[in-house]
């Protein structure tokens, strides 16, 4: 049904009148009856009792004058919810991500997007970050975040942030006070490490290890990070990682910097080069004014081989 006919019905049952109806439409009286005509032929039904003297609404006209603002109303919500939907204001966002980034940008990032964008429902998914970029181009999530550089033409990655590795130590180890510490003044200690077969981050973080003199003696291998940390705190051996995990360490963890410093691990954004979304680019706006990098930025060739982070 054409919407303007409800509308010149509308009026005409307000003003029972042809001649003031006309006139409020802009509208001459003869098209007016030609239109509620047409509207009566496709309801199927009289609509009004015409008279020389009078117009007057049927039964079934009453019925109509009842629902019609209902149809208005209903109408006009539809067109505020496509209108939200085209600023990105409504919908669903599927977020992939490993566990390491829930410190720091990514809860920050969460939560103004949350205050501005109430309407929208996300969802956090916690992967590894290859089923991630299986997910993305299966279309089952929407962004992936982890620590990976990603060169594909399917995907844009955009870099976010670098973190400086630190060395997580139990409070009590005897290099707990010291002010300046190497990567080298740790060779023989026991190291509490990433899942070597899960995870990229573990091996690149052992060929620091190499680099710096010393193969480290892993004890322990996990794949969370607060399972790494909880280690570290009951004296299990110490840790390197992204010094952003410090917000994330129970008590009786000392996070110490390195001299020199090591190579900072940087953090991705992933998503589809087709995907037009409006939630995903309110999204991906809120990412970077939370890390500072403002316009979208792709991967840089010289990162294509960053290491992957849990």
């Amino acid at each position: 049904m054409d919407i303007r006919l409800l509308r010149y019905f509308s009026v005409l049952a307000d003003e029972l009148h042809f001649g003031r109806a006309a006139a409020r439409l802009f509208m001459s009286q003869p098209p007016l009856s030609q239109q509620i005509r047409l509207l009566e032929d496709e309801i199927g039904t009289p609509l009004f009792v015409r008279s020389h003297h009078r117009v007057e609404l049927t039964a079934a006209g009453r019925t109509l004058k009842e629902q019609a603002p209902l149809v208005f109303e209903q109408l006009n919500r539809a067109l505020d919810l496509t209108r939200q939907a085209g600023r990105g204001q409504v919908g669903e966002l599927e977020i992939g991500m490993i566990s390491s980034v829930m410190v720091g940008l990514l809860p920050e990032a969460l939560r103004q997007f949350r205050e501005r964008f109430p309407g929208v429902e996300w969802r956090l998914k916690e992967m590894t970050p290859a089923a991630q970029l299986a997910a993305l181009k299966e279309r089952r999530i929407d962004a992936c975040i982890f620590r990976l550089g990603h060169e594909d033409p399917a995907v844009r990655s955009e870099l976010l942030q670098h973190d400086p590795l630190v060395m997580a130590v139990p409070a009590t180890h005897r290099l707990a006070g010291e002010a300046t510490l190497a990567l080298g003044d740790f060779a023989g200690e026991p190291f509490v490490a990433f899942e070597s077969k899960r995870s990229r981050f573990a091996e690149h973080l052992m060929h620091l290890c190499i680099q710096a003199g010393f193969a480290p003696l892993v004890r322990q291998q996990v794949t969370e990070v607060q399972t790494m940390l909880a280690l570290v705190s009951a004296g299990f051996g110490v840790a390197l990682l992204p010094g952003a995990m410090a917000h994330l360490a129970p008590p009786g963890v000392v996070f110490k910097p390195l001299t020199p410093a090591l190579p900072a691990v940087p953090l991705y954004v992933h998503y589809r080069v087709d995907d037009a979304s409006p939630v995903l680019r309110a999204f991906l706006e809120t990412l970077r004014e939370v890390s500072g990098t403002g316009a979208a930025r792709d991967i840089p060739p010289e990162a294509q081989s960053e290491p992957a982070s849990r």
